[in-house]
């Protein structure tokens, strides 16, 4: 009788025991992006400011369930100052405003002519004024 191997690294390795990811997202506060001491509070800033209080949506003005979006991508030179919006998520009723402007900032910008830039720079002067760092 032989015994069925698997590789070492398989994730059926074993079967009872959590697979570990070492995904960019560990321990970075949710962003793939490399995060400055300033970018990352401004991250978890931004994370509780949503929780904290009802905002309406960048794109749209609805107050929903938002998401911290970045406009400019990391291999584009987006870092997380001044590149962050709040988009609204899809419900069954209406479209989000994330889901649209997901890797089309610039075709989103032209489409309904909200300046999203704008809108970042804007979160990132609120986040230094109230922290008062950077």
């Amino acid at each position: 009788m032989t015994t069925r191997r698997r590789a070492h690294n398989s994730t059926l390795a074993v079967p009872t025991k959590p697979i570990d990811r070492h995904t960019p997202l560990r321990n970075r506060g949710g962003t793939s992006f490399k995060l400055s001491p300033d970018g990352k509070a401004m991250w978890k800033w931004l994370g509780l400011l949503t929780i904290g209080q009802r905002l309406p949506c960048d794109g749209c003005g609805r107050y929903q369930w938002l998401s911290r979006s970045h406009l400019l991508a990391k291999s584009r030179g987006g870092r997380v100052l001044n590149n962050i919006a709040l988009l609204c998520e899809d419900t069954i009723t209406h479209p989000g405003c994330h889901p649209r402007q997901e890797k089309n900032t610039d075709r989103y910008i032209e489409q309904t002519g909200v300046d999203l830039y704008a809108k970042a720079r804007g979160h990132t002067a609120r986040w230094r004024k109230e922290t008062g760092r950077g």
